[in-house]
């Protein structure tokens, strides 16, 4: 049930990863294993978190959080999702210093979490306005998600760090991220978050007078000739 919810969420069907989350929860508490229903919890509060329910988001935390106490254990994952919380709570101090005690916890192999981590630091730093700390972590975050082969993710990590520099008006590197992103979200299927990078890198690609006709007749190929059918269907 976890995985499955984890592919809703990661196709961002939040309300049926949500349903999901919530079944394996409770299979975990009938079969008396708390460690999977802290997991499942886990689950639910980012995905809730990604979808802006804050108030939902911190209450399935807190309740993550006792049962992870009573069993004298405490994840880098329910580390990362309060510090996420607090970064939206705008409590920067204290996001920066829970998340780093998240990434001092996180098993070397656990890529997926690591790059969560990471990714959550960068956004904490583009918002304090330290964007080439930023920039490392979320590099660190693709790195992570270049390990586990997870896609839509390095497609997110390349986008951000475009984003970054092109927020610093450092046109030519943005334009390269920018580049290697969107074909990403082409070959998934991702239109939305195509014409948002589109347009982010027609812009900087004419600040930094580099030809992307390449990239635009791929795309656009891509696009038209894709049929993906949606899981949210």
């Amino acid at each position: 049930m976890n995985s499955i919810g984890n592919i809703y969420r990661a196709t961002d069907c939040i309300s049926s990863a949500i349903d999901f989350f919530d079944e394996s929860c409770r299979i975990f508490l009938y079969i008396n294993d708390n460690e999977g229903a802290v997991q499942a919890l886990s689950n639910k509060t980012a995905a809730l978190l990604e979808n802006g329910w804050l108030e939902e988001a911190s209450n399935v935390l807190r309740l993550a959080e006792s049962l992870a106490k009573n069993n004298k254990k405490l994840s880098a994952t329910l580390l990362k999702n309060r510090g996420i919380l607090l970064i939206r709570e705008k409590e920067f101090k204290s996001a920066e210093d829970i998340l780093k005690k998240a990434l001092d916890k996180v098993e070397p192999a656990n890529f997926s979490e690591i790059a969560a981590i990471n990714f959550a630091l960068g956004n904490l730093m583009v918002e304090t306005k330290r964007s080439d700390n930023a920039v490392e972590y979320f590099k660190k975050a693709l790195s992570a998600d270049q390990s586990s082969g997870f896609i839509k993710g390095i497609a997110d990590d390349l986008a951000t760090i475009g984003t970054v520099y092109y927020n610093q008006d450092k046109y030519e590197p943005a334009v390269n991220f920018f580049n290697r992103s969107i074909k990403i979200y082409a070959l998934i299927g991702n239109e939305s978050k195509v014409y948002e990078i589109m347009e982010l890198l027609n812009k900087s690609s004419e600040k930094a007078e580099i030809n992307i006709s390449v990239t635009k007749d791929f795309v656009k190929r891509w696009m038209e000739g894709k049929s993906l059918e949606s899981l949210c269907d």
